[in-house]
């Protein structure tokens, strides 16, 4: 397995996955505004914290979580390199694993 192989699968994997949940966040988000659900979690905020001021911002939590998510692929990118270089490796000390299929007579 090669490890440029890897990478550029798993990019593309967490890539896609980001893509998927930041759409999938700004549906919700939408969906909570228009059922005034980030409303009541303003006034909930507000309200716990003895603040005069809060309020959550859409484009703010989209950048967050599209930063977030981008520090997590990169993560999720660089073990799945990790893991298969050292596949790479132990395999070349240990010599692999070989299975051998034989066809019973009988049936």
């Amino acid at each position: 397995m090669s490890v440029w192989s890897v990478l550029k699968v798993s990019l593309i994997f967490y890539l896609l996955v980001l893509a998927v949940l930041v759409i999938a966040g700004v549906a919700l988000w939408n969906v909570a505004s228009d059922f005034g659900v980030i409303n009541s979690l303003d006034k909930l905020v507000r309200s716990l914290f003895a603040l005069t001021s809060f309020t959550l911002r859409p484009l703010t939590a989209l950048a967050w979580g599209t930063a977030v998510g981008g520090g997590l692929c990169f993560l999720g990118v660089l073990v799945n390199v990790v893991v298969a270089l050292l596949y790479n490796l132990i395999s070349d000390v240990v010599g692999g694993v070989r299975v051998t299929l034989t066809a019973d007579k009988d049936a």
